[in-house]
């Protein structure tokens, strides 16, 4: 950071699921007032606000009318247009390196289930007249893509892998929705959705909220003993899209995966879990392969033999992740991460976990990708595998 270091200090998710007497805004107050009662932070102290508006265009959540709700009138408030965790905490951090804040919570809650949305418009004019709507389309076409192009058309089931392990790491997470066992046997029987992704490679709808806090490294101090530092954010944008022939794999991946080792000088080996953004299973194969934890096209057979699971060498999405914790675009992958680097994961916890990296895609072939490293820590180990 170009002046003051950040860490997340506090972090608190609600019970995920479907909750009809809620609203976003109810939803968003209850894990706001989560943080508060869990936490040594005063409301008074919170000098930044930043939201995540709900999908639905509602207009739920909005950052000024949040702050009024929940009595606080901060330096900064604001939201962004597509303000998922990954882009709403590198705002904050931007907010706490610059100087302009000292202590900013980002809130996010949603009754999506509730109110029936369906992910059903358009995000960009290319695929619209050929019916793909749902993003769920594109990452099926790039999962076609990947295995054309390195040969793995007979390995596509290697991918219930995904699903597997993050319902068996679910299974240990009291906030998740989809708890119960999930064998091989059942996810080849679910049905397809957008070929070749079945029903168990594609994320749930459900409502629920988070709360992060993140501070200046001198104020982390004061609220915490555990503070969990924010080693590096990168960032490369995809706004050239389809005149890029391979667009579909996300090529800038590799690009922001540059970035971070400049940064932070962290290699993949030194990573001790790895958490990613995955609306649909087939995210996390780019992830592994983008950002240099294993070679192109060798990813289906990397998260094999138990390789991802919390024991494993690489633990991927130890809460669950988006396919069976609950859909809430990053966020409780922040939760999880804030947990797992103080030790405060459970039956989840992975152990000698120092240091994580978060990885984020949006506005599928469009916008931008985005890892975050964070460690406890100051002592970097090495992990040779």
């Amino acid at each position: 950071m170009p002046q003051n270091e950040v860490a997340i200090v506090a972090a608190y998710a609600t019970q995920q699921g479907t909750f009809p007497t809620e609203t976003g805004w109810s939803l968003g107050a209850q894990a706001y007032k989560g943080i508060l009662r869990e936490s040594n932070i005063d409301r008074q102290q919170i000098d930044g606000l930043l939201t995540q508006l709900t999908q639905d265009g509602s207009g739920q959540m909005a950052p000024a009318r949040f702050g009024q709700m929940i009595g606080i009138n901060p330096r900064v408030s604001g939201a962004l247009v597509y303000g998922s965790a990954a882009f709403t905490l590198a705002y904050a951090a931007g907010l706490i390196a610059s100087g302009q804040c000292g202590v900013v919570a980002c809130v996010y809650g949603t009754n999506q289930r509730t109110s029936n949305y369906k992910f059903d418009r358009a995000y960009e004019p290319f695929g619209a007249p050929y019916g793909f709507i749902n993003p769920a389309g594109f990452v099926g076409l790039s999962f076609q893509r990947y295995m054309h192009k390195f040969g793995r058309h007979n390995d596509r089931d290697k991918l219930a892998a995904i699903a597997l392990n993050q319902r068996k790491n679910a299974s240990l997470n009291p906030i998740a929705i989809k708890k119960s066992p999930l064998t091989e046997e059942e996810y080849l029987k679910s049905r397809w959705i957008v070929w070749p992704l079945r029903r168990e490679d594609i994320c749930m709808i459900n409502d629920g909220a988070v709360c992060i806090v993140l501070a200046d490294s001198e104020k982390a101090r004061e609220l915490t003993d555990k503070p969990v530092r924010i080693l590096g954010i990168g960032r490369q944008d995809a706004l050239h899209k389809i005149t890029d022939d391979e667009h579909l794999l996300m090529p800038n991946l590799k690009m922001v995966a540059e970035q971070l080792r400049d940064k932070t000088g962290i290699q993949a080996r030194d990573v001790d879990a790895l958490y990613v953004q995955d609306a649909q299973s087939p995210h996390i194969l780019f992830a592994l392969e983008g950002y240099g934890f294993c070679k192109d096209g060798e990813a289906l057979d990397f998260i094999q033999d138990g390789r991802i699971s919390i024991q494993g060498d690489l633990p991927v999405n130890s809460n669950g992740g988006q396919l069976s914790e609950g859909y809430m675009v990053g966020w409780l992958h922040v939760v999880e991460i804030f947990k797992q680097l103080r030790g405060e994961a459970a039956d989840r916890q992975i152990p000698n976990c120092e240091i994580v990296q978060f990885c984020a895609t949006g506005g599928y072939r469009a916008a931008a990708s985005r890892p975050r490293s964070a460690r406890r820590r100051c002592r970097l180990r090495d992990r040779r595998r």
